[in-house]
């Protein structure tokens, strides 16, 4: 039995064709973002959230260079901020296109990205040809 996912669906109204460049973003957990945090930030244009992650690690690195913490205290602080952002990342992708003008189309389901992308794309071709059948 497979996981089902959830993926909100965002569109930016602005654009001549606006189902031409959907975003997808699923729900709960973002294990890419845990591990590569930084990184992560970057390649989604998140820029405010890469620059508070790296000065976090600086921060953390010179606390641990000064011995003010041990390596299991800089390690348990570290781990906290990556579970934060692991819960956090799929919410700073949605403000971030928020900010960019997009909207919230449309929540889908899927056991995987693409049927998601599947069942929204069915779903609004179907409404598009029966709207322009009716007239």
């Amino acid at each position: 039995m497979s996981r089902v996912h959830i993926y909100t669906v965002h569109i930016n109204p602005s654009l001549p064709q606006p189902y031409e460049a959907v975003e997808f973003v699923e729900e709960g957990f973002n294990w890419k973002a845990f591990i590569f945090s930084g990184f992560w930030a970057l390649y989604n244009k998140l820029w405010w959230s890469a620059l508070g992650i790296f000065a976090y690690n600086a921060f953390m690195a010179q606390l641990l260079s000064s011995h003010t913490f041990s390596h299991t205290g800089v390690g348990i602080l570290q781990l906290g901020l990556e579970l934060f952002i692991g819960f956090q990342a799929n919410d700073w992708r949605r403000t971030n296109l928020k900010k960019r003008g997009f909207i919230t189309a449309d929540v889908v389901t899927g056991d995987s990205l693409i049927r998601a992308e599947q069942r929204f794309f069915d779903r609004y071709f179907s409404t598009r040809s029966s709207a322009a059948f009716s007239q």
